[in-house]
């Protein structure tokens, strides 16, 4: 219901408006010889009789153009606008350290005591019968057999008696071939 009543003002005071507003003069320029001077009296108009007369609406327009200007405006002045720039604010905060870590004394855990006991049982053998091991038949011994090996000394060969021995390197000379027989 309130809607509708406002709906319906609104719509009034838009015809209002309408029908109220002024009309545009046909032609524009200088204003005409229209003015009058003032009365010289001063109170409530006359009463008029008779039927209602429309009033007479007197609109007055001025426009002013000025003159044109045959100057161009100066070219606008280049400006430089500098690159934009980046600010950073690096803040390192050190953090207290923390205490080192201690392992924690745990107690030995007990350990439950399992035993597995296990019982064979063995049949007691019999007792075995003694072995015997067979002796061989004496035999006589051995007649031993003897080689005898002849070989030279260094005198005999003709190296001198007291030449010394080297300590290092090859023999002075090769050993001789010559063995005896066995």
């Amino acid at each position: 219901m309130l809607r509708k009543v406002l709906r319906s003002l609104v719509w009034a005071v838009v015809v209002a408006c309408a029908v109220a507003r002024p009309e545009p003069p046909t032609s524009y320029g200088a204003p005409g010889p229209s003015y009058s001077a003032p009365s010289s009296s001063y109170g409530a108009p006359a009463p008029v009789y008779g039927p209602p007369q429309q009033p007479t609406v007197h609109k007055h327009v001025y426009v002013h153009v000025p003159p044109p200007d045959n100057e161009l405006p100066p070219p606008r002045k280049q400006i430089y606008v500098p690159p934009p720039q980046k600010h950073y604010k690096i803040v390192f905060i050190k953090a207290p350290t923390p205490p080192t870590p201690t392992a924690p004394i745990i107690p030995v855990q007990p350990q439950n005591e399992e035993k597995t006991l296990v019982y064979v049982l063995v049949k007691k053998p019999e007792e075995q019968p003694d072995i015997v091991i067979p002796t061989p038949a004496p035999t006589q011994p051995a007649k031993p057999e003897v080689y005898f090996i002849r070989y030279k000394t260094q005198k005999q060969e003709g190296y001198p008696a007291a030449a010394p021995k080297p300590e290092y390197g090859p023999p002075v000379s090769a050993p001789s071939s010559e063995y005896g027989a066995p």
